[in-house]
């Protein structure tokens, strides 16, 4: 699945050394959106952060993406180990910042970017992380919202029980996701503006029109600010199963709860409530709808 990585409401590009781009930002007037993954991403706490550990990031990404490519057995198991190597380089780099600034906000500052850079830190190495942070530096903006990341991505896992919410659509009707217990759902996270979100729609349109009335129910949270361009997308795109808007963007309750930073992204809800999957494709949606009816016809 293509995914974009952005903050809301700025426009920049920013790049790096080897030429990937990290974040690409979009351009939209007015007032910008308050969260923190739009402040982190401003060019100078880039620049701040880039000064401590872009080498290493480099090094990092290059192997993370080099392991997923198709390769020969030989090929893939040198990709593993370098990348074992320099992710090992750069946890240990890190844990140096923190421990040296474990009073100073900047150590969760530090921790924050990574996460929202993508770096595959496990969560209980980032929890052990959080966990050296003391005094100030435990009790500041940065280190609550890291908090919150870290619950977040524990609730973003499979197996785990889904944490619902309620959500208005364009009629201002509320959609609970706890009244779809015996379906699966898919919740799926868009925005108007998203290109791969919407590049995607039909495929996912055709599988809920062939199981919406059986197993199947969706639900879209748009993080849009803007109502009207949720309302246009929506009725571009012709969808009928249930969308939900409600103007807080990245800060919108869900949203935080998965620690959700880029889009397109879905989650599968089990008919149980319980995570069945995250980011399947359409093409393996149908195939686990396929099955569930053929084990109970």
């Amino acid at each position: 699945m293509q995914q974009v990585f952005f903050t809301h409401m700025t426009a920049r590009f920013m790049s790096r050394p080897l030429g990937f781009l990290l974040i690409f930002v979009f351009i939209t007037s007015g007032i910008r959106a308050q969260n923190m993954m739009t402040e982190l991403s401003e060019p100078n706490e880039i620049a701040w952060y880039n000064q401590h550990f872009a080498a290493l990031e480099d090094s990092v990404t290059r192997y993370q993406e080099a392991i997923k490519k198709p390769q020969i057995p030989q090929q893939r198991q040198a990709n593993l180990l370098a990348y074992q190597k320099v992710l090992g380089a750069y946890r240990k780099t890190m844990r140096a910042f923190i421990l040296a600034h474990r009073q100073q906000d900047t150590a969760a500052k530090a921790l924050l970017i990574s996460c929202f850079r993508e770096i595959e830190i496990n969560q209980d190495t980032l929890k052990g992380l959080a966990g050296l942070l003391d005094g100030p530096g435990a009790t500041n903006t940065y280190a609550t919202y890291l908090h919150q990341e870290l619950a977040g991505r524990a609730n973003n896992e499979v197996g785990k029980a889904f944490v619902d919410f309620t959500l208005p659509d364009d009629k201002g009707d509320h959609i609970a996701s706890g009244n779809y217990r015996g379906k699966y759902l898919l919740v799926l996270f868009w925005a108007s503006w998203c290109g791969p979100c919407r590049a995607e729609m039909p495929s996912y349109k055709a599988v809920y029109q062939e199981f919406k009335s059986g197993s199947l129910e969706v639900v879209a949270v748009s993080v849009d600010t803007d109502k009207n361009a949720w309302l246009h997308a929506k009725k571009q795109d012709g969808t009928s199963w249930l969308n939900v808007y409600d103007g807080n963007a990245w800060n919108s309750a869900v949203v935080r709860d998965y620690a959700i930073h880029r889009i397109p992204q879905n989650i599968l809800v089990g008919p149980d409530g319980h995570i069945a999957a995250k980011n399947i494709s359409a093409a393996g949606l149908r195939k686990l709808l396929l099955k569930t009816a053929s084990m109970h016809p």
